[in-house]
This record gives C-alpha cells, sequence and structure tokens, in this order.
C-alpha cells in the first residue's frame, strides 16, 4: 500500500521538482540580464556625457575663434589682410563696397557661417547705399571721417567692438544650448603689467549653430553691460 501511494504522489513530486528546478535557474539568469542591462545603461550614459563634454569643448574654440582673430588683426602694424569690408573705385565713379577680401580671411578660420557674412552686408546696407553716390574722388582725398559718421559708424571705431581702443581677448563667462543652438557670452579684457582687467562696457554673445554636421558661428549680438 505505501508503494502504491507513493506511485501515486510520484507525478506531483516530479512537477515540485521540476519547479524548484526551473526558478533554481532562472533567478541567477534574471539577476545576470539585469546586471547586462544596468552595465549598458552606465556605458550609454558614459558616452552621452563625453559626447556633450566634446560638443562643449568645439562651441568654445568655435564662439571665440572670430574674436581672437580680429583682436589679433586690429592689433597688428604688420598685417594689411581685411579685416571689414571697404571702398574702392566703382564703374561710375562713385564708391563700391568690397568684402571680398574681409570674407577671404573668415572663410580661413573655418568656423565663420554664411549667414555670418550675410548678415554683415545687411549691417553695411545704409552706409553702403550712402557712399554709392559719393564720388570716389572727393572720398580718396578727405581726410574727415566726420563727414560720413552719419551714415557710417564703423569709420571712426571698430564695429565689432564698439571702441576705437582694442582689447587684448575675450573670455567665455557663459554657455547656453537653446533648441539646436549655443549661445555664448564674451567679456572683453586688458592684460597690462602682469595684470588681467575684464570690461563690462559691452558684451558679445555668440551664437553657433551645426550646418552640414559642423558648428559654425552665425551671428553676434553686442549686448550694452554697465
Amino acid at each position: 500500500m505505501w508503494k502504491k501511494q507513493m506511485m501515486k504522489k510520484l507525478p506531483l513530486l516530479i512537477l515540485i521538482a521540476g519547479m524548484l528546478f526551473f526558478l533554481g535557474i532562472s533567478k541567477p539568469k534574471a539577476q545576470e540580464l539585469t546586471a547586462g542591462n544596468m552595465l549598458k545603461s552606465d556605458k550609454t550614459s558614459l558616452n552621452q556625457k563625453k559626447n556633450k563634454e566634446e560638443e562643449k569643448e568645439i562651441i568654445k574654440k568655435v564662439s571665440t575663434s572670430f574674436y581672437d582673430w580680429y583682436l589679433k588683426r586690429i592689433t597688428a602694424t604688420d598685417d594689411t589682410t581685411a579685416y571689414r569690408y571697404f571702398f574702392v573705385k566703382g564703374e561710375n565713379g562713385k564708391c563700391k563696397a568690397n568684402f571680398e577680401p574681409y570674407f577671404k580671411q573668415l572663410r580661413k578660420l573655418k568656423t565663420i557661417s554664411r549667414k555670418f557674412m550675410d548678415r554683415e552686408v545687411e549691417i553695411a546696407k545704409c552706409c553702403i547705399i550712402h557712399m554709392e553716390n559719393v564720388d570716389w574722388e572727393d572720398y580718396e582725398s578727405t581726410t574727415n571721417a566726420f563727414r560720413y559718421i552719419d551714415f557710417c559708424s564703423e569709420f571712426l571705431s571698430y564695429y565689432w567692438i564698439r571702441s576705437q581702443e582694442p582689447y587684448d581677448g575675450v573670455e567665455i563667462i557663459e554657455m547656453t544650448k537653446k533648441g539646436n543652438a549655443w549661445f555664448t557670452t564674451l567679456q572683453f579684457y586688458t592684460d597690462y603689467e602682469n595684470k588681467r582687467t575684464r570690461w563690462n562696457y559691452i558684451y558679445p554673445i555668440v551664437k553657433v549653430e551645426k550646418e552640414n554636421g559642423k558648428w559654425l558661428m552665425t551671428e553676434i549680438t553686442l549686448k550694452d553691460g554697465e
């Protein structure tokens, strides 16, 4: 009788043993799978963090590239390359704006968008229209830039620093990403006798956008300081 009872319980015992075996081997696999997902997630997070840091370093270089070149150029005594547009004699004997030598220098930087160059033409539009009515000989012979100041304020100061006195350099004081564009706020400084003076007269805000897979400076806005 005992054997008959055991025979009846045998299928149940086999079922219980199978379930215990299944649970015993499936739990470590589940734990292993969870641990694998965590490692994969950590690796993804690290890669994302690395990519963000690399992107930020690129933005820093692009953001200061224009002023690094511009400030060095306007203080150079042995460099005659263009740092802005200028006027030449047009076919009708009037003044004609020439941007190409200036834009050639910008293209060499490999960080400046065509959008910025187009904006330069737009900014100078008032001056260009006025000067197209000025005889080239009159312009060439005059030593009084105040004659054109109402239309061409850049004749009396460096346009992108709003000053007649150049600075030694720029520093980044703020970086913000809005949508797909970066906005970097710069501050001018001068160095004298191992002392750095930071100026709060005006702050350039540089806009950097990605074009054809490359980060480029597309705009500069000059914000008044204190």
